[in-house]
């Protein structure tokens, strides 16, 4: 007999159609977590719930501020009379969906989660891959994820209807998040996108295909594989964080991306042609914010806050040493260790919104 402990890998299994029509598979008594304004813009969502008999629907306002152990409790609170075999069903962003991880994996040792992203960047990257996690605020500054767990949803509802509601901010977001799991992982896709941007249904189910491929060989983040998934995030999380969450996850990222194209070329790793034509695509293509915006964070910041906001960077290497995604060609990549002395010889550059 085999037997998966709480939160182990599981194949993704999508479901797309409409949130009534999948609602129908949650099973009677389960709890469900939903963002507070996906309801304002979708009212049914709520009487589609109330239809299954849950033990409770709990409401929160989705977005960073979420993501921190009050929302945790709240949902752990809100799921106590769940039995172990229950389900919970997390209705929202990548902020939702972190917290109810979390929480799944903590109720009762273990229990059921179903995923329904309710943002493109939430169902192209967090909704799929089993990490949850909470916030915590270090000296004044918020530190994103260093608490947090691998649970992985047994499926996920993708309703398209849903990301109607979005802004082009919002939608955005998501496709840099896409668009760079394809320039890490797949050469001849991205030269395909590059030649004609791809419809929204093919992107989110490109973009989970590539990170499921990934999230099977490496699901705890151990042989080193998953690590590709973070190019672009360690100096993204620093001016998201520098920002005070202004600028948001998505946008963060896409920044980071264009800080992790410069660390690449000043370490010989990523070619200057690769650089400079992965910039251009993602500017053109799903449209990443300009270098005007990395000058604006980092000429406010003092130099030993960024210098903290990576210290605590969960990607770190063992000594402490800044470990980074760089490209090493259109779909390749490795991980390097990078010093601080790198990084700070491109600040002077960064801070006057130029390319090094």
């Amino acid at each position: 007999m085999s037997f998966l402990p709480p939160g182990a890998y599981k194949p993704a299994t999508d479901h797309w159609g409409s949130f009534e029509k999948l609602s129908k598979r949650l099973p009677e008594g389960s709890v469900a977590v939903v963002d507070r304004t996906v309801t304002r813009f979708h009212p049914g969502l709520i009487p589609a719930l109330e239809a299954r008999s849950p033990r409770a629907i709990i409401q929160i306002t989705g977005g960073e501020r979420a993501k921190n152990f009050a929302s945790l409790e709240q949902v752990l609170a809100g799921g106590l009379s769940l039995p172990r075999s229950g389900t919970l069903l997390a209705v929202g962003g990548g902020t939702i969906g972190d917290v109810v991880t979390v929480a799944a994996h903590l109720l009762k040792r273990g229990v059921r989660l179903v995923q329904v992203p309710t943002t493109l960047l939430a169902a192209v990257d967090s909704s799929l891959g089993g990490k949850g996690a909470v916030d915590l605020t270090l000296r004044g500054r918020v530190v994103k994820n260093p608490a947090g767990v691998f649970h992985y949803a047994d499926e996920a509802w993708i309703c398209p209807e849903i990301f109607s509601s979005l802004s082009e901010a919002q939608h955005r977001e998501g496709a840099i998040e896409a668009w760079k799991m394809v320039v890490c992982l797949d050469g001849p896709l991205f030269r395909r996108y590059v030649r004609k941007a791809p419809a929204l249904e093919k992107l989110v189910k490109d973009a989970r295909r590539l990170k499921e491929s990934v999230c099977a060989q490496d699901p705890y983040e151990q042989s080193g594989l998953r690590r590709v998934l973070n190019f672009g995030h360690s100096f993204g999380h620093v001016l998201e964080s520098l920002s005070r969450f202004k600028l948001s996850h998505g946008d963060a990222v896409g920044l980071g991306m264009l800080c992790a194209l410069d660390v690449g070329r000043a370490m010989g790793v990523t070619p200057g042609k690769v650089a400079t034509q992965v910039e251009e695509a993602m500017r053109a293509g799903p449209g990443v914010l300009g270098r005007d915006r990395i000058a604006a964070l980092l000429r406010r910041a003092p130099l030993s806050d960024v210098v903290e906001l990576l210290a605590a960077d969960k990607k770190a290497g063992k000594a402490g040493e800044l470990r980074m995604v760089l490209l090493t060609g259109i779909g390749a990549f490795e991980i390097r260790d990078v010093s601080e002395a790198t990084w700070r010889n491109l600040w002077p550059a960064w801070k006057q919104g130029l390319r090094p």
